[in-house]
């Protein structure tokens, strides 16, 4: 059997995840700490693999388990309860999903609305919402009637990979993901400062690399924050203000056709530079290279813009899912899942370490089912 014991309650535990609401993280505390204690009693004070899947296995099905943690009654309309939860959740990212293209697709000058022949807007939102019900009713229904039976406890079904999709989304950003951020926001900061970087650009572009340069430094600094207390409402709040000012400067950036209009080139003995209109280069095909460089650039201000939106949208729920739990403006948060920076080299023992680093007391080694029992 591979992988540790804490691997497998953790495993397990994401199974639980998927059918629990957004804001069940002390739950899913409670729920580990449950488990821990549990297989260290059969253990005889050391969690092995047998008294782990024992543990999982007396804790019940991962549906049951939610459903008695989060309250749900036994049918909620046409969905199961287990099913309630994910549904809602998946349904609620769609929207804003959606919202997120269509505020990206306003920003570069087209209406999806028209393209899509949806002229009753904004009553339309109320359909667009009940057909993504209907059709996450019909995907859980024959996802269920294709699942394989007999998997082990801590494996997730194909149902579950699925309705996980909106679970993954508001996890807490991991550790070495914050450090990323600061990295590369202070090094690409840097580069647009550099005078031989500046110099390729075009005038109308230099107007905003200050700017720009700016943004990624302040987003340096959001990733500090993730970094240093983890997930709260301060940084996630700052979060939200960064992407609204990212989305604010791809307006005026839209209309800029393209940054750059020169580029650096090695004749053979030295660098030098080039103008791109110089450049003995044609695009075949029925634009011309000017059209092709305007639509690459429409398109990464396109990507910009949503994934700031996504951002905002994201981090705006999780806001209001903390307010709920009563907590203020900052405290130590939560990080994601830990992540080695190096995770080629990174050993079984850090692994186990990284999982469970609270002082727990538990084996790696195997210990068979029946000689538990006869504890």
């Amino acid at each position: 059997m591979s992988g540790s014991p804490m691997n497998m309650i953790e495993k397990y535990l994401e199974r639980v995840r998927v059918y629990l609401p957004i804001d069940s993280e002390d739950a899913l505390i409670e729920i580990r700490t449950h488990l821990i204690e549990e297989a260290e009693t059969l253990g005889q004070g050391k969690m092995t693999h047998g008294s782990a899947m024992l543990a999982i296995e007396r804790f019940g099905d991962p549906k049951e388990a939610a459903n008695a943690y989060a309250g749900i009654g036994k049918r909620v309309g046409p969905l199961p309860a287990e099913y309630v939860q994910p549904a809602i959740r998946i349904v609620f990212l769609l929207v804003a999903l959606g919202a997120a293209f269509i505020i990206g697709s306003y920003v570069v000058g087209i209406s999806i609305f028209e393209v899509a022949g949806i002229t009753n807007f904004p009553f339309s939102i109320p359909v667009m919402v009940a057909l993504s019900l209907f059709y996450a009713a019909v995907i859980i229904a024959g996802l269920s009637a294709i699942e394989k039976r007999g998997a082990p406890p801590s494996e997730k079904t194909v149902l579950e990979s699925f309705l996980g999709l909106g679970s993954d989304v508001f996890k807490p950003k991991g550790r070495w993901d914050s450090a990323a951020e600061v990295v590369l926001g202070v090094f690409f900061a840097m580069v647009f400062l550099l005078s031989p970087i500046r110099i390729l650009f075009r005038e109308d572009f230099l107007l905003f690399i200050n700017v720009i340069a700016i943004l990624l430094l302040v987003d340096a600094l959001k990733g500090l924050l993730f970094f240093i207390a983890g997930e709260n409402n301060l940084n996630l709040l700052f979060e939200v203000v960064l992407g609204g000012a990212w989305v604010v400067l791809c307006m005026f950036l839209i209309n800029i056709t393209w940054p750059l209009e020169q580029v650096h080139l090695f004749d053979g003995a030295e660098w030098v530079l080039i103008r791109l209109a110089d450049l003995p280069v044609e695009i075949p095909g029925p634009f011309g290279g000017a059209e092709v460089l305007a639509l690459l650039w429409a398109i990464g201000v396109f990507i910009v813009v949503v994934t700031n939106m996504w951002s905002i949208l994201v981090s705006s729920m999780k806001i209001t899912m903390y307010l709920k739990e009563d907590k203020g403006l900052w405290w130590q948060g939560r990080w994601g899942a830990t992540r080695h920076p190096f995770p080629f080299f990174r050993r079984e023992s850090d692994q186990n370490q990284a999982d469970f680093d609270d002082g727990t007391n538990y084996s790696d080694g195997q210990k068979e089912l029946d000689n538990i029992d006869e504890t």
